[in-house]
């Protein structure tokens, strides 16, 4: 019997990814999201909105198409160093050939303002509420400490992170936003922002990376409606933040490969 080992390599996405990209990430997504075995036991349904179910034959809500469409306009801008599109992917390299298995993606731009100008009237809210504390001796379960800004020429602008349903759980998810973070320190920014939904159970992993400092904000999502036009719906979300030493420190950290035997990877695929 042959000893075959499948591994699984974080590289730099490319043009020719196009297609595989836009069809894991609608994938994972609808897995994660609109999929009741998922939903039921981890919340965070996007249901709960009809606009924004997807329906393959009237190519409505957030549809294979609409994933397609953020691909083709986002691919090229890949890698450009003014304001470049970045996406690392993990990819598995078998026997049987190989697949794109997660990915993390976003822009290198600065911060935008709306963005910044909320974590900046946090800070005043803070300020003000530590104040009030410490004269009328409350003590509040909410988050009240300072949150330490970068300019806002400095912080790295929201990235998203997606894992193939089959592949969750293997440490990808750290590898590629470790990747990620060191892109966006050598393009000399010192704060990294992402964002999830309220109810989205990434809150732990987002953590458990050195993300910090959640607020809320609107997540807007693209969807498409009967008459084939594309809107906007804003999902109640959080931002979080990584300041300079946290995006070192995940950027320092080791970034190891990951084998998987054959028969694993064959049953991954068997669900």
């Amino acid at each position: 019997m042959q000893n075959f080992e499948n591994q699984i390599v974080i590289r730099r996405a490319e043009k020719k990814d196009e297609a595989a990209l836009a069809e894991l990430a609608y994938r994972a997504y609808f897995d994660r999201f609109f999929n009741p075995k998922v939903t039921d036991k981890a919340g965070a349904s996007l249901r709960i909105y009809p606009e924004l179910v997807p329906d393959e034959k009237q190519d409505t809500g957030q549809s294979l198409s609409t994933f397609r469409d953020y691909w083709r306009k986002a691919m090229p801008k890949l890698d450009q160093k003014e304001g470049g599109f970045i996406c690392y992917v993990a990819e598995l390299k078998s026997t049987k050939g190989n697949r794109i298995v997660g990915f993390r993606k976003g822009y290198a731009t600065p911060l935008e303002d709306e963005e910044y100008q909320r974590y900046v009237r946090e800070n005043k809210k803070r300020m003000l509420l530590n104040k009030r504390n410490d004269y009328y001796g409350i003590d509040p379960y909410d988050d009240l400490r300072p949150i330490p800004l970068p300019a806002k020429e400095k912080i790295a602008g929201s990235s998203s992170l997606y894992i193939d349903p089959a592949f969750k759980r293997e440490g990808l998810g750290r590898r590629l936003i470790q990747a990620y973070a060191k892109e966006v320190l050598q393009r000399g920014f010192e704060g990294m922002m992402s964002s999830c939904y309220i109810y989205n159970d990434s809150q732990k992993f987002l953590r458990s990376v050195g993300g910090d400092f959640f607020i809320r904000c609107d997540i807007p999502v693209v969807y498409k409606k009967k008459d084939k036009s594309s809107d906007i719906y804003n999902i109640p979300g959080l931002m979080c933040l990584w300041d300079k030493a946290a995006l070192q420190k995940l950027a320092q950290k080791s970034v190891t490969e990951k084998r998987i035997s054959l028969p694993q990877f064959c049953s991954a695929y068997a669900r």
